[in-house]
């Protein structure tokens, strides 16, 4: 790995994922008055007061109806009510302008790659652990990613996943195969999927790789992380004194990118349009017989067993690149909210939250929306909790050996994760040269923590 810069500082300056930049200023001004006239100022820290506990959500459709069954179970066992707000359309915008308004929510559920940003905006507060009942049964993993640069916990972790891979079984048959365990056999499987007619419809219209090329919410740079992972890569490194380092430009990172290159520009084996598709038009990319290999969540398996895909394809582990197996590891976040004057019911509801009745509602109240993708709680087996399906025993395995959190600490780590896809974006678009890429994408990162 090429030596880390060491021009990082701790970084609360730059929010490009906010409106403008005053707003900034408004919000950190918020969140100090909020804090004023809410005593303890968020969970952990003492505080109460009466009627329905305000809770916002970042999410849509049948996952209102799967939180909302978490929540009544809270209210039966507890007594205290739940008023829900749920969107997935402008979550965090409207999140600052509650901020702005002096009106934020009692506790916030939404991506754990939303720590730093919170963090930095001064609207979520510190969380005790000892206060929170049933922490020792969280797994280690999934409490390091929700603990900032400083070592302190921000959050309580309410789901987790790691990426795996959808292979067309059927086609694997068709042109004599197995499942990809090296990045080699991918490239092997992805050639004979784009140029074998796998579907037997005598057209030249599969291809091998499924890839979420759009910039939008960084989705490139999501998908490739997995192959920078299985490269020994990193985006930043916590550089031991506060802060974060580049290492977006080291060999490890330069040979993930070229990997990835190569599949799009020279094997051309990626779907058409690739670079402007999000994760709905993967999904159908790979429903629909255009793309036979998806490296996406263990959430994928309930959309793709409603469609004619179902029993048509296997899940296993990610290959292994250079460094061996790795796969992006997310998760869902509990936050406890700046000014709250609900303290204690953030503790008790982020207790039910972490149990395992709760993390085993969220598995199966909704089969259409698994809420909880992989249990936080290592009570917890997914593959039982879904019926022996032994494709929630990968993810699960996955998840505990081989993948790694993104670096969600750094303070507005969205804005990292948007610029590494827009320069894949273009790198792709262009067939540019991958090391000049991220060189670039290092100086911009580099600008970033000085900031």
């Amino acid at each position: 790995m090429s030596a880390p810069r060491s021009s990082t500082v701790r970084t609360t300056g730059r929010r490009r994922a906010l409106p403008m930049a005053a707003l900034a200023v408004t919000l950190v001004a918020a969140s100090t008055a909020l804090t004023a006239c809410g005593g303890s100022g968020g969970g952990s820290g003492g505080g109460s007061a009466s009627g329905p506990l305000k809770v916002w959500v970042r999410g849509a459709g049948d996952s209102q109806k799967a939180y909302q069954m978490v929540f009544d179970a809270y209210t039966r066992k507890t007594g205290v009510k739940i008023q829900l707000f749920m969107t997935n359309t402008d979550f965090e915008t409207k999140l600052n302008a509650a901020a702005a308004a002096h009106k934020l929510p009692d506790v916030v559920i939404d991506d754990g790659s939303q720590l730093g940003a919170f963090e930095s905006q001064g609207i979520i507060t510190e969380v005790d652990k000892a206060k929170i009942a049933g922490a020792d049964q969280v797994s280690g993993a999934a409490w390091k990613s929700v603990v900032d640069d400083q070592g302190k916990t921000y959050g309580v972790p309410f789901s987790a996943q790691a990426n795996v891979l959808l292979v067309r079984s059927d086609w694997l048959k068709k042109v004599g195969l197995q499942a990809p365990k090296t990045w080699a056999d991918l490239e092997k499987v992805a050639k004979a999927f784009t140029t074998q007619d796998p579907d037997g419809n005598g057209k030249n219209d599969t291809y091998g790789l499924d890839v979420p090329g759009s910039t939008q919410r960084g989705y490139l740079s999501w998908y490739w992380s997995n192959f920078l992972y299985q490269a020994g890569g990193n985006f930043l490194v916590p550089s031991g004194s506060g802060g974060f380092d580049s290492v977006i430009d080291s060999p490890q990172a330069v040979q993930a990118a070229r990997f990835l290159e190569k599949m799009y520009c020279t094997d051309k084996v990626v779907q058409p349009g690739a670079l402007n598709n999000l994760t709905t038009d993967t999904n159908t990319a790979f429903q629909t017989g255009v793309a036979g290999m998806y490296l996406t969540g263990p959430y994928a398996y309930a959309t793709m067993d409603a469609t004619a895909v179902k029993g048509k394809y296997d899940v296993v582990a990610p290959p292994a690149g250079p460094k061996g197996v790795g796969s992006l590891a997310e998760g869902t976040t509990v936050y406890a909210m700046a000014g709250s004057k609900r303290a204690a019911d953030f503790d008790t509801l982020a207790s039910f939250m972490v149990s395992a009745p709760a993390q085993k509602l969220g598995m199966t109240g909704v089969p259409t929306s698994t809420i909880v993708r992989l249990p936080i709680n290592t009570t917890v087996d997914p593959a039982k909790v879904h019926a022996d399906d032994s494709r929630w025993q990968v993810a699960q395995q996955v998840y505990a050996n081989s993948s790694t959190y993104e670096p969600v600490s750094a303070p507005d780590w969205q804005t990292y994760r948007n610029d590494a896809s827009e320069s894949l974006n273009k790198m792709l678009s262009g067939c540019d040269d991958p090391a000049k890429t991220l060189s670039s994408l290092d100086s911009t990162y580099t600008s970033l923590l000085k900031k």
